[in-house]
């Protein structure tokens, strides 16, 4: 699966043969087994105003180490029906968006252990964020958000997410709201794992995220978006949405995602070691809610699974990763 950019717990590097590599991933969760990407930066730099909207941007506060999202080109397909109307965002300055983002990732790795028995690995990272987001008062391009206590399914995770509650962060948009750029300002006192699995989430929803095409389109319009995003294997994200109906500034978008390895290359973290990419399929589908008055989606969901095979030596048992991978948004509770 192509899993969010991902952090620092890279396996430490070795001289170990490519045969033995395939079968220590199958062993290794498979958070360990694809980067992770540390936190931006360790500086919290204050959380977002309180205000109806936020007074300035973190673009360039100190410290802040932007994370880029992977550009996603839009081309409409089918114009729709009806008289087209623009889809342009008109950001509410006038109060704060309260939203929830839970992501959900579900592998299993498979291969033969040293003694020749196949050996299933699974792991899950689940992560429940609600965000209160601000749009930037004189710049609807930039919006910033602060995190509340986020939850998760795992245990040993859990008593690490209280310290990260309060953090700040922030996203710049390019018209249709189309993400550029991620930022993330943990509290100082919060631990590794925390700013972690925080990244992991939002890099992962901002991946999926849904542009909208500047030019006018009516209900029934069909565009695709087409992202390549470089991780351990490099795929090209070919995204087809539907305008299935508009009231208001509300949008209701169907979406069908489908993904390709751009090449065989799979780059084992902290090593330069690489393994051969032999199979990879992964689609996905879902429906996503977007009010043009806000910057992140209102709802939805967004449910993507496959599997990849991996090979090292000629000759070597193969590696096979399933995965799944959920991406939702809802109305943050009151």
């Amino acid at each position: 699966m192509t899993v969010p950019h991902r952090d620092a717990t890279d396996p430490p590097r070795s001289s170990t043969p490519r045969r033995r590599t395939v079968v220590a991933l199958a062993v290794l969760p498979l958070s360990a087994a694809i980067a992770l990407t540390g936190c931006s930066s360790d500086d919290s730099g204050g959380t977002s105003d309180s205000g109806p909207c936020a007074e300035s941007s973190s673009v360039d506060r100190a410290g802040v180490r932007p994370i880029p999202v992977s550009a996603a080109t839009v081309t409409v397909v089918d114009p729709g029906s009806g008289t087209p109307q623009p889809l342009t965002p008109a950001p509410d300055t006038a109060r704060a968006q309260k939203v929830t983002l839970t992501t959900d990732s579900l592998e299993a790795s498979i291969a033969p252990d040293a003694q020749n028995k196949q050996q299933v690995q699974r792991t899950q990272q689940n992560l429940t964020t609600p965000i209160t987001a601000r749009v930037v008062c004189d710049d609807p391009s930039n919006l910033e958000f602060t995190i509340g206590t986020p939850t998760t399914l795992d245990d040993a995770l859990t008593p690490e997410l209280g310290a990260i509650s309060g953090s700040a962060g922030g996203a710049t948009f390019a018209p249709g709201l189309n993400p550029q750029m991620l930022r993330l300002l943990p509290n100082d006192d919060s631990s590794s794992p925390a700013r972690s699995a925080v990244e992991q989430s939002f890099t992962g929803a901002f991946d999926q995220s849904i542009p909208l095409p500047t030019e006018p389109v009516g209900v029934g319009a069909r565009w695709e978006s087409v992202r390549t995003i470089a991780s351990a294997a490099t795929i090209r994200r070919t995204t087809t949405v539907t305008l299935k109906a508009r009231v208001g500034s509300v949008l209701t978008l169907a979406v069908t995602v489908d993904e390709t390895p751009v090449d065989s290359v799979f780059r084992i973290p902290g090593s330069a070691q690489t393994l051969t990419i032999d199979r990879y399929a992964m689609s996905g589908s879902g429906e996503v809610t977007v009010d043009l008055t806000k910057m992140l989606p209102t709802g939805g969901k967004i449910v993507t699974k496959g599997a990849r095979q991996l090979s090292g030596d000629a000759g070597a048992p193969p590696l096979l990763q399933q995965n799944e991978y959920t991406v939702s948004w809802s109305p943050a509770a009151p």
